[in-house]
């Protein structure tokens, strides 16, 4: 009886057991809870983002053309003989009045003391004559004398004047020839060609000597009938010359050519240079940008930050470090290589991706390096 008592506690007592073990290891185990995903952050370099700020928005031309002394002249030959003596050579430079070339001034004179001596005696001869005819008139009155003799004076005296009128006349001319026969320099400056020598006899209107003042310079460039509209006399010009590559040199909007070069559709624009250092010679050529306009105030960035997709243009925009697709309208050129103007969508202090990585979308986290 104690044994079969026994027996049914080790069964009960196994039972549970294997129930407990089961209950442990027999029921499905519940998964465990996921690890929550950790955003992907992009990372940019400083120079790969802009914060936007307003800047001025600049509008120039090119412009081209070579340098040519402003103030110029080609002295001629005003009377006919030979140069026996000239002072000067290219390169000299000349202060106004100074003595440059002389003729011989031998024959002029001699051309002059005649026409004094024809007139002084046309003179004479023109007094007799009003003697006579003052004479006749009295003799006349008196029915002494006849009126043709009167009217033969009167011719007389008429013929004469007008001979010393004409006298007068090639009196004036061989004064101004002989002036002439010496030239001098209309105004300060450098001598650029010497056509003649001593010795050399020539005719009138032969080209002696050209002078040029090299204190103001003069640039003819061309400009496209299609923005002359936009050129003024008075606009700026920043010049390079060739020869002084690190220098550069201001010149000024002077005049306009009132057509534009047949066959070409540019127009002739001149622009004025200062040369008080005397560094640039006529001939050199010049480049540089005519400044036509300014627009302050303007929203402008990298061509680089314009994306654009189905629905239109954008700009990747940084929001609480996140980027989100920020639609734009551009505007005008800017004059500045490389910028586009933001019309519309933009505004000062916003930051936007310039740098051209096509992978990059919105909704994507970012931080920017050494921001």
């Amino acid at each position: 009886m104690a044994r079969k008592t026994k027996l049914t506690v080790a069964a009960l007592f196994l039972g549970l057991v294997l129930l407990g073990g089961f209950a442990l290891f027999g029921r499905p185990q519940e998964p465990a809870p996921a690890a929550a995903e950790t955003p992907t952050i992009i990372e940019l370099a400083a120079s790969e983002v802009q914060r936007v700020e307003p800047q001025t928005a600049v509008f120039d031309l090119r412009v081209t053309g070579t340098l040519r002394a402003e103030r110029r002249t080609i002295m001629t030959a005003q009377v006919s003989g030979t140069i026996e003596d000239i002072t000067v050579k290219v390169g000299d430079r000349v202060a106004r009045g100074d003595m440059l070339l002389r003729f011989d001034l031998a024959p002029l004179r001699s051309t002059l003391e005649a026409r004094e001596a024809s007139r002084e005696s046309i003179v004479a001869q023109l007094k007799l004559a009003e003697t006579v005819l003052a004479r006749n008139t009295q003799l006349g009155t008196r029915g002494i004398s006849s009126e043709s003799v009167r009217l033969e004076a009167e011719a007389n005296v008429a013929n004469l004047r007008a001979q010393l009128r004409g006298l007068d006349a090639e009196v004036a001319d061989a004064r101004r020839n002989l002036a002439e026969g010496v030239i001098t320099a209309p105004f300060d400056g450098v001598i650029s060609e010497r056509k003649v020598e001593s010795g050399q006899t020539v005719p009138v209107n032969t080209d002696l000597l050209t002078l040029v003042d090299l204190s103001t310079l003069e640039v003819e460039a061309g400009v496209p009938t299609s923005q002359i509209v936009e050129v003024k006399p008075g606009q700026k010009a920043m010049l390079t010359v060739e020869g002084l590559p690190d220098r550069k040199f201001e010149a000024t909007v002077v005049r306009l050519a009132p057509v534009a070069i047949e066959g070409s559709r540019t127009v002739r624009v001149y622009l004025s240079l200062d040369n008080s250092e005397g560094l640039l010679r006529g001939g050199m050529f010049a480049t540089g940008t005519l400044r036509t306009g300014e627009r302050p105030n303007v929203i402008a960035v990298p061509q680089a930050a314009i994306r654009q997709d189905d629905v239109g243009l954008f700009v990747l925009k940084e929001n609480s470090g996140r980027l989100v697709r920020q639609g734009v309208t551009t505007g005008l050129p800017v004059g500045k290589p490389g910028l586009v103007e933001v019309s519309e969508g933009l505004q000062a202090g916003d930051v936007v991706v310039v740098a051209p990585l096509p992978d990059l979308q919105p909704d994507t986290n970012i931080v920017v390096s050494g921001a």
